[in-house]
């Protein structure tokens, strides 16, 4: 029996589910930022090695050097000298640091580290990570981290959950251990990475996704605004503006004009499937060509339908149920339709995801085809 919900189908106790999300109203315009962004203007990431002190129990053994050998570096140089076998308990933990610099951050700026164990510290519940430089690409420090760490969930730890002798037993995939949590704000940026856009003669604005109908309606947009020729696609993620004299030295407010303009981008049709859920995420673009779908006893038929003017037996209507089990398209359907085909005659969601990838695979899906 067919609920009355299109999307949702009750069959043999089981409740089955089906989402489908359907883009089919035109792109509505969009600010220039939030399809492009400026080249240059970019976050920059950051990474580091570093000790995390006052945890209860819970961290690296005695017999990890990742973590006694640093400690001990670390005390040295503030004067005190001890060695491996002093430092006893397990409250200390190497970790792996990583942190985001955006771009234009200025010294003094604060940033959030995430970090992540090294060793075999089960958790990091309560400890608080002593400075650490956090260093780029070209291995120069860009910010010094340190912190209590926080964002630790509740997990399994040799202190708070199952004694020391059954947590050995529990194979690592099992053991939920909290080895991963943030220090926000724990960072502060000690050196800038200086973009000087006022010196530049010419800007250039890459999509997010690259797409020639967009790039050239872009560049067709900034000349329009700015005069003929200020801007050119050069392909189709990159669109080049010469800098106009009235501009000269003044770049952020041309680029703050460029990113308030309005576009209306263009992109490929796709169809995102997600097999797990049953979630099928379409675009209104999506079109199929006449081809006749046969699935576990369910028919549809995508074709161009005998026009019924003379009253003929047998012609079909757009959209007809033949039975319980066949349903008929014309071609040049949006996958819209098909969709409603399949409520209409009581399918899964199941059937509609096996016969998406089969008709992509007959090459009548006009589409990209995603499937997660």
């Amino acid at each position: 029996m067919i609920n009355s919900n299109p999307f949702t189908r009750i069959s043999a106790g089981v409740l089955i589910v089906f989402l489908v999300l359907v883009f089919s109203t035109p792109v509505s315009a969009v600010r220039v930022k939030d399809v492009a962004a400026l080249r240059g203007a970019r976050d920059n990431e950051l990474i580091g090695f570093g000790i995390v002190v006052g945890l209860d129990g819970t961290g690296d053994s005695q017999d990890s050097l990742l973590s006694r050998k640093p400690i001990l570096n670390a005390l040295e140089r503030i004067g005190i000298s001890l060695k491996s076998p002093d430092i006893l308990g397990q409250s200390i933990a190497a970790v792996w640091l990583t942190a985001t610099l955006p771009p234009f951050a200025k010294s003094g700026q604060r940033l959030d580290i995430t970090v992540a164990t090294i060793g075999d510290a089960v958790s990091l519940r309560g400890g608080i990570l002593i400075m650490a430089p956090l260093r780029g690409p070209d291995r120069l420090v860009y910010a010094l981290g340190q912190g209590p760490i926080s964002g630790i969930p509740k997990g399994i730890s040799r202190v708070d959950a199952l004694p020391e002798e059954e947590l050995a037993n529990l194979p690592i995939g099992s053991r939920m251990v909290a080895s991963v949590g943030q220090v926000f704000g724990g960072a502060i940026v000690e050196r800038e990475i200086i973009l000087n856009l006022n010196s530049r003669a010419r800007l250039y604005m890459n999509l997010h996704s690259p797409d020639f109908t967009t790039a050239f309606r872009l560049a067709k947009l900034i000349n329009q605004n700015l005069g003929f020729r200020s801007a050119r696609a050069q392909d189709a993620g990159t669109v080049e503006v010469s800098v106009p004299d009235s501009y000269l030295g003044n770049t952020v407010e041309l680029v703050s004009f460029i990113e308030n303009l309005e576009i209306t981008p263009d992109h490929t049709a796709k169809v995102v499937l997600d097999e797990r859920s049953g979630t099928v995420v379409m675009g209104g673009s999506v079109r199929i060509s006449p081809i006749a779908i046969s699935q576990n006893g369910l028919n549809i038929q995508v074709k161009v339908p005998t026009p019924n003017t003379q009253g003929e037996q047998g012609a079909l209507n757009e959209g007809e149920i033949l039975d319980a089990s066949v349903f008929m398209l014309k071609g040049g359907a949006d996958l819209k339709e098909i969709v409603n085909g399949f409520n209409k005659i009581g399918a899964s969601s199941r059937d509609l995801i096996e016969v998406l990838k089969a008709v992509k695979t007959a090459g009548a899906l006009h589409a990209e085809l995603v499937i997660r």
